[in-house]
């Protein structure tokens, strides 16, 4: 019988004298050395044990447990009643908890957090955190000391710019706070509307117009102008130039302003001439000499044949700028000639013998005629032609018709 049980029952004894073993370790008054770190100092407390409980070895060294103390062995979180293997040198950390006051959006609420930072206190008090929510003091703060927590939702905004419109969330105060809290911070010259001290609208609509300025260089020609001189070796009519005339340059710097690259304005910097004008210099004639025209319609002695747009006119109502009434014969001219020539007799071909009596305002620095013709005999007509400037020559005549 004992031969046929004897390997099982040697086995269960064998397994019974263990438990013994154990359970008389456990009821064992021997005690051993452990060590409590408070969270924050910078050496632990040794304590004597007797047993694994690690709420026993908290009270052994002191410490009385609160609601939301943490106890941490070997870097995870355990509870009063976790049982510690017996071995000397072990050790536990404690942290106390310390009161937290959380406002969100204006409703507060209380608890107690031995978390170490702010961020994980939230999370395992069920306080969940969203893109763009604002949370006063940083998440990364510590739980050193008693904290007012203020935590502002973000709400959505959207932003405008010339490459679109972006829906963003933000639970900042200010249009400014806002842009720059979801990468769109204006640079440089950017302006936003509203202004970035302003609070975000009611709608929650904010515009940022990109501005940028550039400096440009515009160049521009200056005209050259005119000298005329007297020469007695020229007849009157004939003209040389003795200095070809060459145009200056002119350069202005513009700081020209874009709005999201649309240009909005444009202001002069600085000009200056890069290179003066040269004026031409042209002789003409001044010395008289009479001739006789070949012209079949006007077969005249002149002392100057010209070629001048000639128009024709008719009774305007009014006198002619000499004071008489205006009749066939009369020829009008612009006001530098009339001051010079009035009085004077020209041939016009086709139209025959006329005095200069009147002003033509229209043919101011052209060299035109304009030639009456009575209502009752009125055709309109302009043509280019040579005319002839007949003897005697006007008084004081330098030899030039401006």
């Amino acid at each position: 019988m004992l031969k046929k049980f004897g390997k099982p029952l040697a086995a269960l004894l064998t397994a019974a004298g263990l438990l013994m073993m154990l359970y008389a370790w456990n009821l064992s008054p021997t005690s051993y050395r452990a060590q409590v770190w408070r969270a924050g100092e910078a050496q632990p407390m040794s304590v004597a044990v007797k047993d694994a409980l690690a709420g026993n070895w908290l009270l052994q060294a002191g410490v009385r447990l609160y609601p939301g103390d943490r106890i941490s062995y070997a870097g995870m979180t355990v509870n009063a009643e976790f049982k510690l293997p017996r071995a000397q040198g072990q050790s536990l950390v404690y942290q106390a908890a310390v009161p937290l006051t959380v406002r969100v959006d204006g409703q507060q609420r209380s608890f107690y957090s031995a978390a170490p930072s702010l961020a994980q206190a939230l999370w395992e008090e069920g306080i969940l955190l969203r893109a763009g929510d604002a949370v006063t003091p940083t998440l990364t703060t510590d739980l050193s000391q008693p904290l007012l927590v203020e935590i502002r939702r973000a709400r959505p905004i959207r932003v405008q710019t010339g490459d679109g419109t972006f829906e963003v969330l933000s639970a900042a105060d200010t249009v400014g706070q806002a842009l720059a809290e979801t990468g769109f911070a204006p640079q440089n010259l950017d302006r936003t509307i509203p202004a970035e001290d302003q609070p975000i609208p009611q709608e929650g609509l904010i515009r940022l117009v990109r501005v940028r300025e550039e400096s440009i260089f515009e160049e521009s020609e200056i005209p050259y102008g005119e000298e005329r001189v007297a020469d007695a070796s020229l007849q009157v009519g004939q003209s040389e130039i003795r200095q070809a005339g060459q145009a200056g340059l002119r350069i202005v710097s513009l700081r020209v302003r874009y709005e999201d690259e649309q240009e909005v304005a444009r202001t002069v910097e600085q000009e200056w001439t890069a290179r003066a004008p040269l004026n031409q210099i042209t002789a003409y004639g001044s010395q008289v000499v009479l001739q006789t025209s070949v012209d079949g319609e006007c077969l005249v002695d002149y002392w100057l044949a010209k070629e001048v747009f000639v128009t024709s006119y008719r009774d305007t109502g009014s006198p002619t700028a000499s004071g008489i009434w205006p009749y066939y014969g009369v020829i009008a001219v612009s006001p530098e000639w009339y001051s010079i020539l009035k009085g004077s007799s020209i041939c016009v071909p086709g139209y025959g013998v006329g005095t200069v009596l009147d002003v033509c305002p229209g043919c101011a620095g052209k060299d035109w005629l304009d030639v009456f013709i009575p209502i009752e005999n009125y055709v309109p007509w302009s043509r280019n032609l040579t005319v002839y400037f007949m003897p005697p020559v006007p008084d004081g005549f330098s030899g030039d018709l401006p």
